[in-house]
């Protein structure tokens, strides 16, 4: 699962290469802003370069996500101590439904965008857009499909210790999150979204061990959304980290790259992570509109 995690990104990888690579060739129009007279390369213009941001943000967050529930399996065979062996069996476990479902889902969100950014010449063979959507299509359902990874995170891994794990690893989100300084208003920014959206993970965690408890068919109605709050929670608290790794990275030839780590994750906390206020409110109150509805009706 984590290998079909992985192809998720990596096909909206190459599909964000091939967009990107397009917006900077492709001209067309004038932006608001323009630094030059005339029409100009599309990836000046707010919507195109947006959509790019949502490409490259969600792309890197999905591959942070992958490698560090890999590094939790390293760890569970090769970890100092028998505590920290289990400890990362059981948050590689818990994230691997994650991986799977949230990966793939962004994959093809990404590769969807890929078409949207070429506009017209995205939908025909010529570009070659359209192949990584087609491609990444299957991800979301070989391996078990969202909703299987799904209720394997709220039924084997949420109800199996009754949240325990999924505490831990909000607990360590928060703590990191506030130890993270440094003066860049950036960084700052990011890490204020990441904890807003942490706090979120836990509320909505705790509503849906009680509706497990009393009702677990409202409970399967929200594990969807519930999946993906928890990609996009951990992934902002991944890219946050990032973030402030980058900030303290003396100026260099690298200078570029870690500005750009700045960048992405700053998108990522104003346009992406905000969704996540969303999804726990349907979390906590958005199941019995499901379990009330007779499929008659649908």
């Amino acid at each position: 699962r984590l290998s079909v995690g992985s192809e998720g990104y990596a096909v909206g990888e190459r599909a964000l290469q091939r967009a990107t690579e397009w917006a900077r060739t492709r001209v067309q129009g004038k932006p608001p802003v323009a630094r030059r007279a005339g029409p100009a390369p599309i990836i000046n213009h707010p919507d195109v370069k947006r959509m790019l941001l949502v490409m490259k943000s969600q792309t890197e967050a999905a591959r942070a996500l992958t490698l560090y529930a890999a590094l939790q399996f390293d760890l569970a065979t090769c970890g100092a101590d028998e505590k920290v062996r289990r400890g990362a069996a059981s948050r590689g476990e818990l994230l691997t439904p994650i991986v799977k479902g949230w990966c793939t889902e962004i994959g093809n969100e990404v590769a969807g965008l890929g078409v949207q950014v070429h506009g017209g010449m995205g939908y025909i063979e010529e570009t070659g857009a359209a192949q990584y959507l087609r491609d990444v299509r299957i991800t979301t359902i070989y391996e078990g499909t969202t909703g299987i990874q799904s209720n394997d995170l709220i039924g084997r891994k949420l109800g199996r210790d009754r949240g325990a794990a999924m505490g831990a690893l909000v607990g360590d989100m928060e703590r990191e999150l506030q130890a993270i300084g440094g003066t860049d208003a950036s960084v700052d920014a990011t890490r204020k979204a990441a904890l807003e959206a942490v706090a979120a993970l836990q509320s909505a965690t705790q509503a849906l061990l009680r509706t497990l408890a009393s009702r677990p068919d409202a409970a399967m109605a929200v594990s969807v959304p519930y999946l993906k709050l928890s990609g996009y929670v951990t992934c902002g608290w991944l890219l946050a980290k990032s973030a402030a790794i980058a900030a303290a990275k003396p100026a260099g030839p690298d200078g570029e790259f870690y500005a750009a780590k700045i960048r992405t994750a700053r998108f990522y906390a104003a346009q992406v992570l905000p969704g996540a206020a969303a999804l726990a409110r349907v979390v906590e109150g958005g199941g019995m509109s499901v379990v009330e509805t007779d499929a008659a009706l649908i």
